[in-house]
C-alpha cells in the first residue's frame, strides 16, 4: 500500500513532460522559420524579376526620349519630317503606329524575361505628338501604357482520363 501512495517519481515525470513540450515548440519554431525563409526567397526572386523588367522599360523610355531629342534637333523647322526622322532614329526593334491624322505616333515594345521556364512580359506604349516651335521632350512624349503580365498558365495533362465509349 505504501508503494501506491509514494510520490517519488512525480517530479521526474513533470520535468520529462516539460522538456518534451520545449522540444516540440523548438521543432515547430524551426519549421516555421524555414518556411518563412523559403517564402522570403521566393518574394525576393519575384521582386528581382519585377525590377529587372522595370529597368528595361525605363531604358526603352530613355531610348525613345533620346531619339525624340535627336529628331527635334535635326528636323530644321520642318515638323512634317519629324516622324520620319524619329522612325529612322529608333531602329527596327519597336512597333510604330501612326495616327490617321498624322499628328501622333504610338511607339510600342514588349520586353520578355524568361524565369524558370515561364515568361514575364512588360508592354510599354509611348505616345509622341507632333512638335511645335518651342516643344520640349516631356511635352511631346507621354507613356500611355506600362503593363506587366505573365504568360497564361496552362496545365499539361499527359494522362488520358477518358473512360467512356467514344
Amino acid at each position: 500500500m505504501n508503494r501506491l501512495k509514494s510520490e517519488r517519481g512525480s517530479s521526474t515525470v513533470l520535468i520529462s513532460l516539460f522538456l518534451l513540450s520545449l522540444v516540440i515548440f523548438a521543432v515547430v519554431s524551426i519549421v516555421t522559420s524555414a518556411q518563412e525563409l523559403k517564402l522570403a526567397r521566393r518574394n525576393a526572386g519575384t521582386n528581382k524579376v519585377y525590377y529587372t523588367l522595370d529597368a528595361e522599360g525605363k531604358r526603352f523610355l530613355y531610348k525613345v526620349k533620346s531619339a525624340v531629342k535627336e529628331s527635334l534637333n535635326s528636323m530644321d523647322n520642318d515638323p512634317e519630317s519629324f516622324f520620319s526622322i524619329l522612325e529612322s532614329n529608333l531602329g527596327s526593334d519597336v512597333i510604330i503606329r501612326k495616327d490617321p491624322d498624322g499628328l501622333k505616333v504610338i511607339i510600342e515594345r514588349t520586353i520578355i524575361l524568361t524565369v524558370d521556364s515561364y515568361n514575364r512580359h512588360l508592354e510599354v506604349k509611348i505616345e509622341v505628338s507632333q512638335p511645335n516651335d518651342e516643344s520640349r521632350i516631356n511635352d511631346i512624349c507621354s507613356v500611355i501604357e506600362w503593363r506587366l503580365w505573365n504568360e497564361p498558365f496552362e496545365y499539361k495533362n499527359t494522362i488520358d482520363l477518358w473512360e467512356g465509349n467514344p
